[in-house]
């Protein structure tokens, strides 16, 4: 199965020190919580400290063989594409705070409900919000909008967002 080889490199690349952390985001995580649907790759939000680390992992991969197109990092067959924690506070908190799962034997991470509605808040497309709809009935409300007040900001007013995809429900 394609997607435990891509968590196995991803554990040899903890192991070997080309990321410190990791963590399944977008819509694998989303099929973790609900019906599985459709998506196209695999997002993974890493844990690296700087951007020339970000650069030594794609570095990594081209060393190795992968086929890299445009943002996505072939593994195993699956297109991958990593999201430097270092590019928000959020993602990099998500992948702190992600639930440790197993998958067939294979140790994984996966951001929880509560985060992975915050990244959908960010991203806010048609798709995030009925993923949203469905997700927030699973969540501890509290520590959502504990997670959306830290993160939230004028350019990306988390709450608001959430609020007004609520009350198309209505």
């Amino acid at each position: 199965m394609a997607f435990l080889g891509v968590l196995n490199t991803l554990n040899d690349l903890k192991k070997i020190g080309v990321i410190k952390d990791y963590a399944i985001g977008g819509g694998y995580a989303a099929n973790y919580y609900l019906e599985p649907s459709y998506t196209y790759d695999l997002d993974i939000l890493v844990l690296l400290d700087s951007e020339a680390d970000y650069h030594a992992l794609y570095k990594h991969f081209r060393e190795k063989g992968n086929k890299i197109e445009n943002v996505y990092i072939m593994i195993e067959s699956v297109p991958v594409q990593f999201m430097p924690g270092f590019i928000s506070p959020l993602f990099s908190d998500a992948i702190k705070q992600a639930r440790k799962i197993t998958v067939k034997g294979v140790p994984s991470k996966v951001v929880t409900a509560e985060y992975l509605i915050a990244l959908l808040l960010v991203s806010f497309r048609p798709k995030d919000k009925i993923r949203i709809l469905e997700l927030v009935k699973l969540v501890d409300k509290n520590v959502l909008d504990d997670i959306l007040r830290r993160f939230e900001d004028e350019k990306t007013p988390l709450r608001q967002r959430l609020g007004r995809v609520l009350e198309n429900i209505q």
